[in-house]
């Protein structure tokens, strides 16, 4: 079966537990930066722990709370669980 190419989500329609990879954020520069601070970056993979205010994410082995603002600006695309 052939797998089909999946599209960028908002980060908080990702499924609670499910894993994706880091696509993009519209997020000021500076904010930008924090993320890929933290290890969220185009080569990262996440779990969504936590949805809602804030939303909890896994980085490796660090958690990430942002807000339920912030979240909505992230793009990912799932690798599980969707």
């Amino acid at each position: 079966m052939a797998s089909t190419p999946k599209t960028p989500i908002c980060l908080c329609d990702l499924a609670v537990g499910a894993t994706a990879r880091f696509h993009a954020a519209d997020l000021d520069p500076e904010f930008s930066r924090f993320l890929r601070s933290v290890g969220l970056t185009q080569t990262s993979e996440l779990r969504l722990c936590r949805n809602g205010d804030p939303c909890i994410v896994q980085v490796r082995a660090t958690r990430i709370g942002m807000s339920k603002a912030v979240a909505g600006q992230v793009y990912v695309v799932p690798t599980s669980g969707t």
